[in-house]
């Protein structure tokens, strides 16, 4: 074990049985604020691991934690993407119906490059275009 692993874990036991009210506690873990110096980082990691090694249940805890966060950010992506994918899918509808009500016909390739189009704000550029064109091609530029 290093000479600073060795202080560090000296110094956790006597910080452990240390009486500290709820404010001191909140003051000691302030302490632990972001950073981006690469000795504190080490030094952070270091307790780290220290820790892990003394508890073994906050690993778990840890892992648990990292996973709930996982499922909580992959069901927002999901809904994100499944709106987006909605919003989509209107604005590729308006855009066909404003090019029919104008009586502009779609080619095969001008539709299949609205359907592939994944970019709602090109849609819906080319939705304001097909108010004015004179031709669906015109409309998709």
């Amino acid at each position: 074990m290093g000479g600073a692993a060795k202080v560090a874990r000296v110094g956790a036991r006597h910080l452990r049985y240390l009486a500290m009210s709820t404010s001191v506690r909140k003051e000691l873990l302030w302490g632990f604020e972001k950073t981006e110096d690469p000795e504190i980082m080490a030094r952070d990691q270091e307790i780290f691991e220290v820790l892990l090694e003394a508890r073994p249940q906050l690993m778990k805890r840890v892992l648990e934690e990292g996973r709930r966060e996982a499922r909580l950010e992959g069901r927002l992506e999901g809904r994100l993407e499944g709106r987006l994918e909605g919003r989509l899918i209107e604005a590729r509808k308006a855009l066909r119906r404003v090019l029919a009500r104008r009586e502009l016909d779609l080619s095969p390739e001008d539709d299949a490059r609205i359907e592939a189009c994944g970019d709602l704000a090109t849609i819906e550029r080319w939705l304001d275009h097909a108010v004015t064109a004179t031709s669906a091609s015109e409309a998709l530029q």
